[in-house]
C-alpha cells in the first residue's frame, strides 16, 4: 500500500465516522456546546435530561467546568461522552451510565477518606500525612479509585465522585439518594 492510498483510506474513514456522527445526532441524546458559552440541545437530550430529574441547565454548567479537560464524565446515572471539535466547541453524547455507577460501596472506607482530602485539593504527601500513611500507599489508593471510576487522573476522579455524591462543594449540602 502506498503512502497516497493509505491517507485516502483514512480520509474515507475520516467521512463515513463524520457521516455516522450526523445520523447519532438524529437519533441520540447531544447537545453542543460552543467556547463561548452558547449551546443547543437536541430534544433527545432534553427529554433525556429531564427524566432524570436535572435541567439542561445545570448539566451544561457541570460539562463547562471540566468538560474541556474531559473526554468522559459521569452526572449522577448520566455518562457523558465529549468531543472536542475542530474549530471550538464540545459535542457531548448522553447515554445511560452502567448500573453501578451510583454504589458507594465500590470504595473501601480508607479509598473514600483518601478521595475526599483529594477533592479538598491536597497533594499526595498532605494527604499521606493526614491519614498516617506513606506517599506510596495513596498512590495504590489513588490507582484503585481511578480503576473503579473509569478515569485516569485527579481532576476526572474528583468530578466523578462530586457527581456520585462522595463529595460535596463548599457551602452546597449534599443530596440524600432515595434508597432503593
Amino acid at each position: 500500500m502506498t503512502v497516497g492510498t493509505a491517507a485516502s483510506d483514512m480520509v474515507l474513514r475520516a467521512r463515513m465516522a463524520i457521516k455516522g456522527l450526523d445520523m447519532a445526532l438524529d437519533r441520540e441524546p447531544a447537545l453542543f456546546i460552543e467556547q463561548d458559552g452558547k449551546h443547543w440541545v437536541n430534544e433527545q437530550a432534553s427529554l433525556f435530561v429531564a427524566e432524570k430529574g436535572l435541567s439542561c441547565e445545570d448539566l451544561i454548567e457541570r460539562i463547562k467546568a471540566g468538560g474541556g479537560r474531559l473526554r468522559e464524565m459521569l452526572l449522577q446515572d448520566i455518562r457523558m461522552e465529549l468531543i472536542g471539535l475542530p474549530g471550538g466547541g464540545l459535542l457531548v453524547l448522553l447515554k445511560n451510565a452502567p448500573s453501578d455507577a451510583g454504589q458507594k460501596s465500590a470504595l473501601t472506607p480508607k479509598e473514600r477518606q483518601v478521595l475526599i482530602m483529594l477533592a479538598e485539593g491536597l497533594s499526595n504527601k498532605q494527604i499521606a500525612k493526614g491519614l498516617k500513611m506513606s506517599p506510596g500507599t495513596v498512590n495504590c489508593h489513588l490507582d484503585s479509585i481511578y480503576r473503579k471510576f473509569g478515569c485516569s487522573g485527579r481532576l476526572q476522579a474528583c468530578l466523578t465522585a462530586l457527581n456520585r455524591g462522595f463529595v460535596c462543594l463548599p457551602g452546597k449540602k449534599q443530596k440524600q439518594k432515595p434508597a432503593h
